[in-house]
């Protein structure tokens, strides 16, 4: 379940085109759905969308036709976007007024399509539907789809970050594999000892890598008491730049470079072909990622495990979430009929699905208080989420900024172009003049 952001793309092409749409409240919200289209002879035509794609085995595929079986007078069409396009085409699609009834979202966009007023609010279908109870979900779960205190999205599945490693490496290098005790320093320590170099001194394996995907960069930092905003994401100064952010950020950026180095840059691992390229081959021991890697990963003859992210100095922990909601188009046409799709979407029997070959986990508390008495290989992925924290993008609309900048201000430091120092007093004093 990777993850999708509409990024700027997004921003721009609804400050062009957006205006023209309304937010799409339903006329019969409160009598339990919206326009249902037509009388009860006639067949709704719905469609749905993810970003993926359409496999010969899709579950999704199979959900919409096990739907169309159990609901004669809705026609339901699964229509996923291959690639990378998916955010382009939602976002061009919802400006024009054509896009599916339901589709997919993930949870670092949520506040962002809500703001766009593209999203319709649940509540009253909730209220008004007896037959569905909400809490079958997660807390958490159903917690992070609910923004300003309206219900916008049904969980689909999630996944929470935790550290992989490579056990062929670690036996070869006799290292005892990580442990729940382990402070994010072990974890370095370890890493150091895994990296090797050939005899002209270039790095051939690497212990650990200190991505630039901004999550694991979050959650190094919460380990270190720091953040890149404040809890409501109204400002930047004093956090994106605070002593303590540019401190952690140091040590970070320390380790892709220099003759002690332990992580591949970004460029390294652009040029072997990615992370988990790198980890299946043996190049690299550990990295910070969710479990989506494993579809991968089975398929190669890696010799991997999981383990707890390592604790801060403080002995605290931290994760995220990764997570994917189903939303209501704001400006469909058939939204009672849309609801009895979302429901059936996030149901459980598309939560055991969907969790059936171990790639995601169930959102809904039973399915997933049964993968638990079953699982081990990742026992400690299924625990991090006990540690799960909300990163800028989930906890306010001005994510986007916040993350464009910060992103920037990486740049600028990978490539050797500023000092950390000077590329976070600049994104910071970007962001506030941004918001204001």
């Amino acid at each position: 379940m990777k993850k999708c952001s509409a990024g700027l793309a997004f921003l721009l092409m609804f400050s062009m085109v957006l205006s023209a749409c309304s937010s799409g409240s339903s006329k019969d919200a409160a009598s339990g759905g919206g326009e249902s289209g037509g009388s009860s002879e006639k067949t709704v035509e719905l469609k749905f969308t993810t970003w993926g794609e359409l496999s010969a085995d899709s579950v999704e595929k199979k959900l919409a036709d096990q739907f169309n079986e159990t609901h004669p007078n809705i026609k339901v069409t699964f229509e996923p976007v291959p690639g990378d396009g998916y955010a382009t085409k939602l976002t061009t699609s919802l400006a024009a007024g054509q896009a599916p009834d339901v589709f997919l979202i993930g949870e670092g966009d949520y506040f962002k399509y809500v703001d766009k007023g593209v999203v319709e609010p649940l509540d009253d279908y909730v209220k008004n539907d007896g037959s569905f109870k909400t809490d079958i979900f997660q807390p958490d779960l159903i917690n992070m789809g609910k923004i300003d205190g309206k219900l916008y999205y049904l969980p689909k599945d999630f996944n929470p970050l935790a550290l992989w490693y490579n056990k062929r490496m670690f036996d070869e290098a006799k290292i005892p594999y990580p442990s729940d005790k382990w402070t994010w320093d072990d974890m370095i320590d370890a890493a150091k000892k895994l990296t090797k170099k050939d005899g002209k001194g270039k790095v051939t394996e690497f212990g650990f890598n200190a991505t630039k995907w901004e999550y694991p960069i979050y959650i190094y930092l919460w380990l270190n008491g720091a953040d890149i905003g404040n809890e409501d994401g109204t400002k930047a100064e004093g956090f994106m730049n605070s002593d303590k952010t540019i401190a952690a950020m140091e040590k970070y950026v320390a380790l892709t470079k220099g003759e002690d180095r332990v992580s591949p840059t970004p460029q390294d691992t652009e040029t072997l072909g990615g992370d988990s390229s790198m980890f299946m081959t043996d190049k690299l021991a550990m990295m910070i990622t969710g479990r989506w890697v494993k579809s991968d990963l089975d398929k190669s003859d890696v010799e991997y495990g999981s383990a707890l992210i390592p604790s801060g100095a403080n002995g605290e922990r931290a994760s995220i979430i990764a997570a994917a909601g189903w939303a209501m188009n704001a400006n469909g046409k058939h939204k009672k009929e849309a609801f009895e799709l979302m429901k059936w979407l996030s149901g459980t029997e598309a939560q055991k699905a969907r969790s059936e070959k171990g790639q995601v986990l169930p959102a809904t508390v039973a399915e997933l208080d049964q993968v638990k008495s079953t699982e081990v290989v990742d026992k400690p992925v299924i625990e991090m989420m006990n540690f799960a924290k909300k990163p800028i993008s989930m906890r306010s609309a001005n994510a986007p900024i916040f993350t464009e900048e910060f992103n920037k201000a990486m740049e600028k430091i990978l490539l050797d172009k500023s000092t950390v120092k000077e590329a976070l007093d600049e994104a910071a004093k970007t962001v506030d003049s941004k918001i204001k």
